[in-house]
């Protein structure tokens, strides 16, 4: 107790203004740490940041605690080294905290305002982007000259060393990060790509949404598994990349669906094929139709009211005709909750094929594939009779029958 007493009488005394500032500093940041890191970073997950920056105040803390105690106990310790080692964390924990605020002012300066799931978000742009790799750059220069200064390593020799150990590493690992953070502005500038966008990669099966784009690598969330996916900024790119948030046309994302319709049966003359071939594409007519008031007649099911679903014979197999029926969908909402993807992209495919199946048992047309009956002749030849021995026969006695030829 009496060396804690000792420690808050030379933190509250003021005789030695950087112990006190540092201390005051680290207990305001500890308090505060999540409502100042919400406010600098809205609408992200800064739960581990948070835990990293209130472990990095505590630790400074427990640094400052140690240095006051090997003072106190006159052990050959002069001072100096753990609060120098605290102030070089502070300083750390101060460059991070200017670049994430740096980030949110140059979003908000020169970055892209819009509405997702009814909240005004602020994405990166290609200029936002440029002024926060200038700004970083600052920084890290920054942080940089103020260790050195604190560790008193600024002679020339150690102030070139520590520069030009900075630069060596950045030279040599800048294959790696260099190329993520040149597709990183690639994919900015095209200006195709947002946050909250609804894209295809070539390769991957799922839909993503966009959740981020970092400096580094994308941030996706799996619409069909309910997951993350990180993809490197130069693998995001070099693939195809359908965006579906961002449409051709105000008619909707058109999509695509196969039935398979057996072939129906015809009579003999050429009357009777002309009417059953129009009966037949009359109810195929009318089972589109009927699929697609079904539809519109569902505000579950998100088709497009004002653009007729469209359908031809797209293939004539040999054993069933080939239907390929188009429809449209409504415009993808601004959101990056993936249920309500989902079951705007596949619900709606799904309640189509059951709109479908159901106008089809109404009109009497079977979407089965006719079954393929492969029959196979075979024409070897049967194979040889075995040859046995006979009994003879005992010898008949034919009897003579009399002649029944009467003479005249």
């Amino acid at each position: 107790m009496e060396i804690f007493n000792e420690l808050i009488n030379e933190l509250t005394s003021g005789t030695n203004l950087m112990l006190s500032l540092l201390f005051i500093l680290n207990i305001v940041l500890l308090v505060l740490a999540r409502p100042i890191l919400n406010a600098i970073a809205p609408n992200q997950d800064n739960a581990v940041k948070i835990r990293i920056f209130q472990s990095l105040n505590l630790l400074v803390m427990i640094l400052q605690i140690i240095d006051f105690s090997l003072r106190r106990s006159g052990a050959g310790y002069e001072g100096g080294y753990f609060i120098k080692l605290g102030i070089s964390l502070m300083t750390l924990y101060g460059g991070v905290f200017l670049y994430s605020l740096s980030g949110t002012i140059s979003r908000k300066r020169f970055g892209r305002s819009r509405v997702v799931d009814q909240q005004t978000i602020y994405s990166e742009t290609y200029n936002s982007r440029l002024v926060s790799i200038v700004l970083l750059s600052i920084i890290v220069l920054t942080v940089i000259y103020a260790l050195i200064k604190i560790w008193e390593a600024d002679s020339l020799l150690g102030t070139t060393g520590i520069f030009g150990i900075f630069i060596g590493f950045m030279a040599f690992t800048s294959s790696i990060w260099a190329p993520d953070i040149v597709s990183g502005m690639i994919i900015l500038n095209s200006d195709i790509l947002v946050d909250g966008d609804v894209v295809v990669v070539d390769g991957f099966q799922d839909e993503f949404i966009i959740a981020r784009v970092t400096l580094i690598y994308v941030v996706l969330y799996d619409i069909r598994n309910n997951h993350r996916t990180l993809l490197r900024n130069t693998q995001f790119i070099q693939s195809r990349i359908d965006n579906l948030s961002r449409i051709a046309s105000s008619d909707g994302i058109r999509q695509a669906l196969k039935y398979n319709i057996g072939y129906p049966s015809f009579g003999d003359t050429r009357e009777q094929r002309e009417a059953q071939l129009a009966d037949f594409r009359k109810d195929i007519d009318d089972m589109f139709n009927q699929a697609f008031d079904i539809c519109t007649a569902k505000d579950d099911i998100k088709v497009n009211p004002n653009k007729p679903f469209e359908w031809a014979m797209t293939n004539a197999g040999d054993y069933a005709l080939e239907y390929t029926l188009w429809i449209y969908l409504e415009r993808i909402p601004n959101t990056k909750v993936t249920a309500t993807i989902r079951r705007h992209l596949m619900g709606t495919m799904y309640k189509i094929n059951d709109a479908v199946f159901t106008a089809s048992v109404i009109e009497g047309i079977d979407l089965s594939t006719p079954d393929q009956v492969q029959a196979a002749v075979t024409m070897n030849p049967p194979a040889p009779k075995i040859s046995q021995a006979k009994t003879p026969k005992p010898a008949q006695t034919i009897a003579a029958k009399p002649d029944s030829t009467k003479a005249v």
